[in-house]
């Protein structure tokens, strides 16, 4: 939702428009207000299309088709003017993002919400064939996720099963990466070329893409008529299903009845044993005594033998709310989080702050032999931090301030990097790196080179680093030293590692640029462009499906790892953000700035 631009109408009909919602290839959509306060979505066909009867015609038949539909699968149609100078209509306003825009945001679904999906469309597809409609123009951008279900929007291309002018045989229309062959080859495209339209739809919905796009658009045609889909990520029946109804033949895909009723009922997990009916009683009867008794039922059912199974990790999204913490040192560029996540640790100068994340108070723990100057560190678990203040390197306690040790070393080491567990440690002296044993005290592996700086992947198998100023970056094997591999490019100035340590994060040479590589292969997924300043501080969320920069500039941008879309820009204050850190949880996430300000971000 945006605000009006200078020359979009203040008023169509007797609606008042407020916003603007979207813009399509033949107009612009706005939300606008009726007469009587209900808000409403108003379609205004563009000036240049508005003199040619031909999209006049298309306008039309748009306003009908959504009219024979109804507003139970769609948007209602409460008004329109098909003649008027800028033909527009107006329908009630659903609220809700797209299907694309919820999974650029929040990522693919998983396979139980794609069959509720499936079978909602399902549903309001076959009520749209029941008008004599096909739609012909399925896709994410077309379906709104609504409070109440899905709702399939934009009837601009749909046509008439019987009709045979206008957009009818010969002509083709529609979205290429989502048209059946059909309608590529300009045939007749009847109800099953919504069929598979659904299935492209659900392949989006449960990885991410189209199931025929990449490259250009001779590209996609020639994978839609002669390539067999790309489905990796589904699998079991609804694998099945979806490649059912992207079957080459029109006449080969399944109807919708058989596509509703297979989505509608979930298949039994694999290996699953089947339940005798007197022991399927006793669990009903089990489960409303829990209820009764405020026991959650599902812990009464199930094997055993087997551990309850994990709630699925939270993936923040959405804009979160900022809290600002109360003391803190000045020029954090580090965190971690202690007491399973209930307690925020920052290193500054000369002491490590420890923040309550229930009520935002900071207290001071003074290290002053650990932190003195110099580069210092902290391990993931929060339970060692570290500083190289002289030609040695300090370990300490974060709870009670004590140095624990100290590793002599010929000359003062430059950075430090310790391992998420805190047992080792990379130091850079001289011309190389190297790893100690933090614990011993004693060198564990080969020299990694001359790098700038390095970051430990969460399991503590990869070490990444750059060279300055020119580069390149590596990716090495810590035990080994083996290089997994090497990015060109410049030195970084931050490096981050996802939770499972497939992806690298990093910044390079002052650049406002995020880069994403496969940190084995070295092969860039996105480069994520949006600061308008130096990018120097990173974090994945625990899911890794969120990556979270900060800039001089003063903003913290959300990415979506999966896409690279933006999810969200945080503006804070014009100082930059020198550090960022989410929550075990992935529920909130800290960050710092040059200041010394100090906030907790929490997810909706």
């Amino acid at each position: 939702m945006r605000a009006l631009l200078p020359d979009d109408p203040r008023a169509v009909g007797p609606y008042r428009l407020d916003h603007r919602l979207g813009e399509g290839g033949m107009g612009q959509v706005f939300l606008g207000t009726s007469p009587g306060g209900r808000r409403v979505a108003v379609k205004v066909i563009k000036a240049e299309y508005a003199a040619d009867p031909r999209f006049r015609a298309r306008f039309a038949r748009e306003v009908e088709a959504a009219r024979k539909v109804g507003g139970f699968y769609t948007a209602q149609v409460v008004d329109a003017d098909a003649r008027a100078s800028e033909p527009w209509m107006a329908t009630a306003y659903v609220p809700g993002p797209s299907l694309r825009d919820a999974v650029a945001s929040g990522g693919p679904f998983d396979p139980a919400a794609v069959r509720r999906l499936g079978a909602a469309l399902a549903e309001g597809l076959a009520a749209v064939h029941a008008c004599g409609l096909v739609h012909r123009d399925l896709k994410p951008s077309n379906v709104i996720m609504s409070p109440d279900g899905p709702r399939i929007i934009d009837f601009g291309v749909a046509r008439a099963t019987d009709a045979t002018t206008l957009t009818g045989t010969g002509s083709v229309v529609g979205t290429y990466a989502y048209m059946a062959p059909e309608q590529i080859r300009a045939d007749r495209a009847g109800p099953p070329a919504d069929v598979f339209a659904l299935g492209c739809v659900l392949a989006y919905a449960a990885t991410g893409r189209a199931p025929f796009e990449g490259g250009g658009v001779a590209a996609i045609v020639h994978r839609i008529i002669a390539e067999p889909p790309r489905l990796d990520g589904l699998g079991g029946d609804l694998r099945a299903l979806v490649a059912a109804c992207l079957d080459k033949d029109p006449d080969r895909r399944p109807a919708l009845g058989e596509i509703g009723r297979r989505l509608a009922a979930p298949p039994a997990p694999a290996g699953a044993r089947r339940v005798p009916r007197r022991a399927l009683i006793a669990a009903a009867a089990a489960t409303t005594a829990a209820a009764a008794a405020g026991v959650p039922a599902a812990l009464l059912l199930g094997r055993p033998d087997e551990a309850p199974a994990k709630p699925p990790p939270f993936r923040p999204t959405g804009t979160p709310s900022p809290t600002v913490f109360v003391g803190g040192p000045i020029g954090v560029n580090t965190f971690a989080f202690a007491d399973g996540g209930r307690t925020l640790l920052g290193p500054g100068s000369k002491e490590l702050w420890r923040w309550d994340l229930s009520t935002g108070q900071g207290t001071p723990v003074h290290m002053p032999e650990v932190l003195a100057s110099g580069s210092w560190a902290i391990s993931a678990d929060g339970r060692v931090v570290a500083g190289c203040p002289g030609d040695f390197v300090a370990f300490g306690d974060p709870a009670t301030g004590r140095t624990t040790r100290r590793i002599e070393f010929p000359d003062r080491p430059a950075t430090i990097a310790l391992a998420p567990d805190g047992g080792r440690i990379a130091v850079k002296h001289g011309e190389a790196v190297g790893i100690w044993d933090v614990r011993t005290g004693r060198r564990t592996g080969p020299d990694f080179g001359d790098v700038s700086g390095c970051v430990f992947s969460a399991d503590g198998r990869l070490l990444a680093g750059g060279a300055w100023p020119n580069g390149p970056m590596w990716v090495w094997d810590a035990a080994t030293g083996r290089t997994v591999a090497e990015i060109k490019g410049n030195a970084p100035l931050e490096l981050a590692f996802s939770p499972d340590g497939t992806l690298l994060a990093g910044v390079t040479d002052y650049e406002q640029y995020v880069h994403v590589w496969e940190a084995r292969t070295g092969r860039r997924v996105h480069t994520l462009q949006g600061h308008t300043e130096n990018a120097d501080a990173l974090a994945f969320s625990p899911d890794g499906g969120t990556l979270a920069s900060g800039a001089d500039d003063g903003t913290i941008r959300l990415w979506n790892v999966r896409t690279g879309a933006s999810i969200a820009t945080l503006t804070i204050d014009p100082d930059d953000v020198s550090a960022l850190a989410f929550t075990p949880d992935g529920r909130a996430m800290a960050s710092a700035t040059g200041g010394g300000t100090i906030r907790l971000w929490r997810f909706p």
